[in-house]
């Protein structure tokens, strides 16, 4: 029994104390720039918000998402990012677009790897004819939450499972909008 104590409070100094070597530079700081490309896989799906249970469609589709951010705090990045989509279903079709001010927020700052939390508006144009989606342009909304892996050099690696919401914002039909459960890896640099 003592053994097993001894076991579990290392294990929660070792989750929730920095560690020596962030101790002498801090993986994400106020100030530090970022860039990267990530690549997703989606499908539409009804539990998404905005938009509860009216996705009926069943659309699925690849993304790819160039991305520039900057951090403004120690835990905080604002970002944009691309958006490519190529729709497989219920035809094949394009989606293309921008999120202009999105924020990612990192829970640790002094550490190699990170939980986050995420989100990003923006705008998207897609021939997309399906029932959700009443005109060619839409805005989207993305959330989500990922993990960051950041090396001492190099690029670091992102995975992120969003809810990536497209609808016209009530500017047109019905605005039923479009939930899709995203997951999205990619490559980033923190440029320090």
């Amino acid at each position: 029994m003592r053994t097993l104590v001894c076991l579990s409070l290392a294990l929660v100094g070792l989750i929730l104390l920095p560690h020596a070597a962030a101790a002498q530079a801090s993986p994400l700081a106020a100030g530090y720039w970022t860039r990267g490309v990530s690549a997703g896989w989606g499908h539409s799906w009804r539990f998404g918000v905005p938009g509860w249970h009216k996705t009926r469609s069943g659309v699925g589709m690849v993304a790819f998402h160039p991305q520039l951010g900057h951090f403004v705090t120690d835990h905080l990045e604002i970002f944009g990012e691309g958006t490519l989509f190529v729709y497989h279903g219920p035809e094949t079709t394009l989606g293309a677009g921008a999120t202009g001010l999105g924020g990612r927020y990192h829970f640790w700052s002094d550490r190699r790897w990170t939980p986050f939390l995420s989100v990003a508006p923006g705008l998207l144009w897609t021939t997309l004819d399906i029932p959700e989606l009443d005109r060619t342009f839409n805005f989207q909304l993305h959330y989500g939450i990922g993990l960051r892996v950041i090396p001492p050099r190099g690029p670091g690696l992102m995975v992120e499972l969003r809810n990536h919401h497209l609808s016209n914002a009530g500017t047109a039909g019905e605005n039923l909008g479009l939930n899709m459960l995203t997951l999205v890896a990619g490559v980033q640099w923190v440029l320090r």
